[in-house]
């Protein structure tokens, strides 16, 4: 009898295969860690209001992370910024041949992201462009599929890659928590795996998110 496949896990597969997982326990590590030394090191942020501000950080963080291993070449995608639904600001999105690739903060492992629901299908205007590279690019993004790479919103508790239901409010499938996957940490540390940063915050991404900070004031 053949062995049933789940086209959803088959798509993650494919498209983030394990050989590159490795790397994601590692990031979200350095980047909540950095997010936490910025906050620290901005002053205005030491308020009540501004302490409600750490997630947007980790956000900022994440996304630097991930788009600085995309930029040295240890992940094979293409990064873009997607405008969010609103025009409030942009978001990464990494691009494999098939699938579209977003980063998502959560309370819940399996929790579907609110803000990912316009992302579904990541729409876009029906009517044609002008120019012919905008249709080519308006096509190939049709036929991308969703991947959310979700993390644990506040504390990183949890990380995983998972498909969202293409217009229900629920996850079709989901991997396992990759902090739970052996990663590189450093020599001499006691830690252990899936526990604490894997190094020292990098101070050009603190400094990338206290410039990206004071430019949005």
């Amino acid at each position: 009898m053949a062995t049933a496949t789940n086209p959803a896990q088959d798509l993650v597969d494919e498209e983030f295969p394990s050989i590159y997982r490795p790397l994601v326990p590692a990031a979200l590590k350095r980047a909540y860690a950095s997010a936490d030394q910025a906050f620290e090191k901005l002053e205005f942020l030491s308020t009540p209001s501004g302490k409600f501000q750490r997630g947007d950080l980790v956000v900022l963080a994440a996304e630097f992370e991930f788009y600085k291993l995309i930029r040295e070449g240890q992940l094979p995608f293409d990064p873009c910024w997607e405008d969010y639904a609103s025009p409030t600001g942009k978001h990464l999105v990494m691009k494999s041949p098939s699938a579209q690739i977003t980063l998502n903060q959560v309370d819940y492992p399996h929790q579907k992201p609110r803000r990912a629901i316009f992302r579904d299908q990541f729409a876009v205007p029906n009517t044609r462009y002008l120019f012919a590279e905008w249709n080519r690019e308006h096509d190939d993004n049709q036929d991308k599929k969703h991947i959310l790479l979700l993390h644990g919103h506040g504390d990183l508790r949890f990380a995983n890659l998972s498909v969202p239901h293409p217009s229900q409010n629920r996850l079709i499938w989901w991997t396992e928590n990759l902090l739970k996957v052996p990663h590189t940490i450093n020599a001499g540390s006691t830690a252990n795996v899936g526990e604490g940063p894997t190094e020292s915050p990098d101070a050009e991404l603190v400094e990338e998110i206290i410039k990206t900070i004071r430019d949005s004031r």
